[in-house]
């Protein structure tokens, strides 16, 4: 007899793939914190932080570690070896670079600054 679809090996093979071994497609969380630009006071010329208007946003994402050392172009168009690449679903966000971020996966938690970001078509990437 011949498979023709994937799920169907899984049917007719006893449900193997009915165990507790489900792939969920982004796994892992990041709460990234938007600091708005310093305001200049036109009388002083000094620029002072605006306080609480920060953007904070919490995502469901799937980070995967560079372990060879890839680099990435930032903004400034220096290229910078990232720790992580995180793939989130297509968002209409634009997250800066030097945002802050905390990401944990599974046990472990990461912390830093956002390299760079891009919103694509069919997802959203940010390089820590």
């Amino acid at each position: 007899m011949r498979w023709r679809t994937p799920w169907k090996l899984c049917v007719q093979k006893q449900d193997l793939c009915k165990g507790g071994d489900t792939m969920t497609q982004y796994p892992d969380n990041i709460v990234i914190t938007v600091h708005p630009d310093p305001v200049q006071d036109e009388s002083t010329g000094e620029y002072s932080a605006v306080t609480g208007s920060d953007a904070v946003y919490t995502l469901s994402c799937r980070a995967e570690m560079n372990s060879y050392g890839n680099k990435v172009r930032g903004m400034d168009g220096a290229e910078y070896i990232y720790s992580h690449v995180v793939y989130l679903p297509q968002m209409d966000t634009v997250i800066p670079p030097d945002a802050e971020y905390v990401l944990t996966k599974g046990a472990m938690t990461f912390s830093g600054r956002v390299i760079n970001a891009s919103n694509g078509q069919l997802n959203s990437r940010i390089w820590l």
